[in-house]
Formats: structure tokens, sequence, C-alpha cells
């Protein structure tokens, strides 16, 4: 009996172990994080919410398993946001660009992105603010660019807290009087292999002491997310956080059945008969045409989408840039 147990044990998925909620210390502070393994059970995506919503309206709608909130934006409860929650993050969702700005990753924000197979790593586009300083040639920083068309999920935040195992959160312009002030502090990183993400809180620190405790906790690269009154977590389908504020954005674990986000353009059926025109287009109309005649006929399709997109309106524009995805994709 002992010997089967055993047996039983050492060949236990690995999906039992991949969406686990730790409750520890290091150095005598209080974590709380999700530690999620990778080729398991479960994937992780960006959820993005065009209503500006709570957790528990979105967990009501969407369901899955568990949920962090993420980015920094302008809640509506500030008087400089004029009552309207606002985000300006980069946010991409299985592929589908929610950003106003897109990849507006300017020297302080770094992305923290998913390939299509999962794989996380870091990003950050090119900036031009090369010049001279005296006999010194200054070259804008980026962070893997070449990578930029492997991106399938990610959102943009700042400060970025580890790089490589190597803190940068010196390196930050805009750290303010709450990041330096000891509280609740929100994080998400990624270990060496990249096939285990930690997501969540250090209780009571400074933003200057995160990246050594992150560092104990095997993480290789990392970067800050949104705290305070935003802070809020799902597991499991059970409130670990209620949150004060509605949110815009989330991390999601969900089961790996290679389930779409869903969004509100999917849930729509008129939006649903434009899609399925659209394909039916394109694999019935189009595939009569050689593979060089097809790609020209894409092309003037997806350069129409663009004409579109840029005189639309911007709720309009995210419809057509959803729809030329779907040309852009059929071309490779």
């Amino acid at each position: 009996m002992k010997k089967l147990l055993l047996i039983v044990l050492l060949f236990l998925p690995s999906y039992s172990f991949a969406n686990v909620l730790i409750d520890t210390k290091i150095d005598w502070y209080k974590i709380k994080t999700i530690r999620l393994v990778k080729n398991s059970w479960y994937k992780l995506i960006v959820g993005v919410s065009e209503k500006w919503e709570s957790l528990k309206s979105m967990v009501d709608r969407y369901g899955w398993v568990s949920w962090v909130n993420w980015a920094y934006f302008c809640p509506k409860d500030y008087k400089e946001c004029n009552w309207i929650n606002k985000s300006y993050a980069d946010r991409i969702s299985n592929w589908h660009n929610w950003s106003i700005f897109p990849n507006d990753t300017w020297p302080d924000r770094v992305i923290f992105a998913l390939d299509k197979e999962q794989n996380p790593f870091l990003f950050q586009n090119w900036h031009d603010y090369s010049k001279w300083k005296g006999d010194e040639y200054l070259v804008g920083k980026t962070i893997n660019f070449d990578m930029k068309w492997n991106i399938y999920n990610w959102i943009g935040n700042h400060p970025l807290l580890l790089e490589e195992w190597i803190s940068k959160i010196w390196e930050s312009k805009i750290i303010d009087t709450k990041m330096k002030s000891k509280n609740l502090k929100n994080f998400i990183c990624s270990n060496k292999d990249g096939n285990t993400i930690y997501m969540w809180w250090i209780e009571n620190i400074t933003i200057y002491d995160v990246p050594n405790i992150l560092v104990k906790l095997w993480c290789y690269n990392a970067i800050n997310l949104d705290s305070g009154w935003s802070s809020a977590m799902v597991h499991n389908n059970k409130y670990v956080k209620w949150p004060w504020r509605d949110i815009m954005d989330a991390w999601i674990i969900i089961p790996d059945k290679n389930y779409p986000v869903k969004t509100n353009y999917t849930n729509d059926s008129e939006m649903q008969k434009e899609i399925i025109t659209l394909r039916d287009l394109i694999s019935k109309n189009y595939s009569k045409y050689d593979a060089l005649s097809r790609r020209l006929k894409l092309i003037e399709l997806s350069k129409k989408f663009d004409k579109l997109i840029k005189d639309s309106t911007w709720d309009r524009k995210k419809k057509y840039e959803f729809l030329k995805k779907i040309v852009d994709a059929n071309m490779q």
C-alpha cells in the first residue's frame, strides 16, 4: 500500500501544484502569492474590461479560476479623472490590442508579456531619445524588441522591479511618496526558465525593498502592479481580497483548453456575424487564387481596415482592429 502511494505521488500530475495560493514569509515580510506552473492544466491570459467594472462583476460574467488586478489607471473617484475611469496602459489579450496608445512603453514603463506558448518575457519598445551628452552618446533603452511579434498577452506598468535578477528600481524616475512608504506592494514575476509565475503582494514594505525579497522568491524578471484600493484577488473562485474600486484589467488563470478570452465583441451577435462573414470570405472567395495573389488580396483588404481604423471613432476603431487582426493572421 505504501509503495502504491509513493508511485501515485511521484506521478501526480503537475496541475495539482499549478494554481496554488502561497502564504509565507521572507525576511519577516508577509507574502501572499499565486504560483502558476507552465504546461499544467492552467494558463494565464489578460482580461480587459471596457466597462471599467469591479473584479466581482468580471468574475460573475466570465467565471474561470483565479484573478489578480493589474495596471495603474486613472480612477473615476479621483477629481482629475473627471469621474471616468481611464487606462493608458498597453493591453493585449489573446493577440487583440485594446491599447489607446499602442506600444507606448516610455522609458519607465515596461511590459510583462506572454507568447502563445505561455513563455513569459519583458518587452520595451525602442525610444527615440538618443542624444549627445558631452562626449558620450546616449541611446534609448529597449528590452527584447525583436520579440515584439511574439506577444500574445501583455500589460505594461511601472516601475520595473527586476531584470534578469538585477534590481532596476533605482533607475526609475517616477517613484512617488506612496511607493516610498511602507505599505502593501503588488507584483508579477517569472523565474529564470519561465516555467513558474508568481503574482500578488508583499505587506508593509517600501518599493525599494521589493526586488531583494523577490530574488529570494526565485524571481528573475518582475514588474510592479497597481495596489491600494485597486488590489483584488480571486483564487479558485473564492475572494482572497475584496476590491474597493472598479478596475479595468486583470491577469486571469483559466483552464488550459484553448479558450479565447471573452470580450464585448465576441459576445455580440452582430459582431459574430461580421467575423463569420469575413472568415468565409477569406476561406472561400480567396481560396481560388494562388499564394501570391491571395496574399496581395489580403494586403489590400488589410489596408482598407487601416483606413477605417484611422477615420473611425474610438469605439469603432476597436471593432475594425479586431477584424484586421483576422485578415493579418491569414497572411502568415
